[in-house]
C-alpha cells in the first residue's frame, strides 16, 4: 500500500472535553481547528497573519479564541500575528522535520537499518575477515546514497541562501525615489523585518503578481522566506530563486496574503 503523505495534525482525545475549547461556540471551535490546519499547511508553526485570520474567519469567532482563559487564551496578538498557544507542542514544527532529517541522515550514514536473515555464521565472519571502512555493498550504497543527498541539500541551501542577487536597475536610493510608499522609514523598517532590499524585492514581485503596495511586498517576502528549512543569509537572493517559480508565487500572494487582483 503506497505511503499516505498527506500532512496531519494531532489533537487529544479529549480536546473537545478541554475546559477552554467545551464552552467555544460551533464557528470559535472550527476556526481553531481550521487555524491549525493553516498553519501547519502554509509552516507558519502557529503564527498566522492577522489580516489572513480575519479574511477567512469570522471576528467573533476569533474573539472568543482570544478570551477563552484570563492567562493562556487559545490565541494572542504578537503584533501583525495571531500565536496559537502552545502550538509546538502538539503539531508538526519546521525544527521537528529538521530534526527527522537529520537523525535519518545519521542513519544513513551508519548503514541504515541492520540486514534481515543474517546468521550467526556470516555475522561472524564479516567481523573477521571484513574491514571496519569496506562494510557490507547494501551499507556502501546506502552510505554512499545519503551522502549524496546530503551534498545535493547542502548545496541546495547555498544556493538558496548565499546567492547574491544584483537588481538589473539602479542604486535603491533611486528606485525608491520613483515610488511614493517607498520612504526610508519603510525600507528601513523592511530591513528590521528580514526584507534587505524592498526595492528590489518589489521589481521581483511586480511582474509576477501586479502593482504591489510596500507593506504588501514585505509580508509576501516574509511568508516566502519563512519557508526556508535554514536560516536565509540574503533574503533578496533567496526570494529571487523563489520567483523562478512564479505560479507558486501568485498561489501564495492569493492564498496566504489574500492579496487584490491577483490571480493564481
Amino acid at each position: 500500500m503506497p505511503k499516505d503523505t498527506r500532512l496531519w495534525m494531532k489533537f487529544p482525545i479529549s480536546f473537545p472535553d478541554h475546559p477552554k475549547i467545551r464552552p467555544l461556540s460551533d464557528a470559535a471551535f472550527r476556526a481553531f481547528v481550521e487555524l491549525n490546519a493553516y498553519s501547519r499547511e502554509q509552516d507558519l508553526d502557529g503564527r498566522v497573519p492577522v489580516r489572513v485570520a480575519k479574511a477567512k474567519w469570522k471576528a467573533r469567532a476569533l474573539k472568543e479564541l482570544e478570551s477563552n482563559h484570563p492567562e493562556r487564551p487559545t490565541l494572542t496578538v504578537d503584533g501583525d500575528v495571531y500565536v496559537i498557544h502552545n502550538y509546538a507542542d502538539h503539531q508538526d514544527t519546521i525544527a521537528d522535520r529538521e530534526a527527522r532529517e537529520a537523525r535519518n541522515q545519521a542513519n544513513g550514514r551508519k548503514g541504515g537499518r541492520p540486514r534481515k536473515n543474517r546468521t550467526e555464521t556470516q555475522s561472524n565472519t564479516d567481523s573477521v575477515t571484513g574491514s571496519a571502512d569496506e562494510g557490507e555493498p547494501g551499507e556502501k550504497q546506502s552510505q554512499s546514497q545519503s551522502q549524496s543527498q546530503s551534498q545535493r541539500q547542502s548545496q541546495r541551501q547555498t544556493d538558496l541562501t548565499d546567492t547574491t542577487y544584483v537588481p538589473e536597475s539602479g542604486h535603491v536610493g533611486d528606485r525608491a525615489g520613483e515610488r511614493t510608499d517607498l520612504s526610508e522609514e519603510v525600507i528601513v523598517e523592511a530591513k528590521r523585518l528580514g526584507v534587505d532590499d524592498l526595492p528590489a524585492v518589489l521589481e521581483l514581485f511586480e511582474p509576477i503578481v501586479g502593482p504591489l503596495k510596500a507593506s504588501h511586498a514585505v509580508e509576501l517576502a516574509q511568508v516566502i522566506l519563512r519557508r526556508s528549512p535554514a536560516p536565509v543569509l540574503r533574503s533578496t537572493a533567496y526570494i529571487a530563486r523563489a520567483c523562478e517559480k512564479p505560479a507558486e508565487v501568485r498561489r501564495i500572494a492569493v492564498d496566504v496574503l489574500d492579496l487584490p487582483g491577483v490571480v493564481a
